[in-house]
């Protein structure tokens, strides 16, 4: 396979923490897939190639945003069943925070919770929909990684502009 880029938006830790706690529920149940562990959970906000590297990493320094709310409402399945997601509602913040590096059409928000097999990913979700609740989240950073296997090459914070998040 060959090696890509992506740009992640990245929760904020009580977001992580309910996120771990849905994909948890389905692990301990001896779901496995194939879905990367190791790096925080994250919308992605596009897929590059190799070539775009030094203008990614400009666009990362020079991305000034405050942290985007994010209210999840459902989840979902997409590549024939074989991924199964929990998505985020698609706000101006995140179409800004998206547009901010990628013009990508057909762009789908979401937070994949577990790929594998159709029939494993159906048993998976009914697990997962016995548990979901809605809630709300924060994404508070974005992050540049390169795949196959991850690294991080860069990361910026979102940050709070205004004198009524000073404390």
């Amino acid at each position: 396979m060959e090696k890509f880029f992506c740009v992640l938006g990245i929760y904020d830790g009580a977001t992580q923490h309910r996120l771990e706690e849905y994909q948890r529920a389905i692990l301990d149940q001896g779901f496995a897939g194939r879905q990367t562990m190791g790096i925080p959970f994250h919308v992605t906000l596009g897929t590059f190639g190799l070539e775009r590297r030094e203008e990614l990493l400009e666009k990362l320094r020079g991305l000034c945003m405050e942290p985007v709310e994010v209210f999840f409402n459902h989840m979902g399945m997409f590549e024939g069943q074989r991924v199964l997601f929990l998505a985020p509602d698609v706000s101006r913040e995140l179409l800004d925070l998206k547009e901010h590096f990628s013009d990508e059409k057909g762009w789908t928000a979401h937070t994949t919770m577990l790929i594998d097999e159709r029939d494993r990913v159906l048993r998976a979700g009914e697990i997962l929909g016995e548990r979901f609740r809605r809630f709300s989240g924060r994404i508070t950073g974005a992050a540049l990684y390169e795949f196959f296997p991850s690294k991080k090459l860069g990361e910026r914070n979102l940050e709070w502009r205004g004198a009524e998040h000073d404390n």
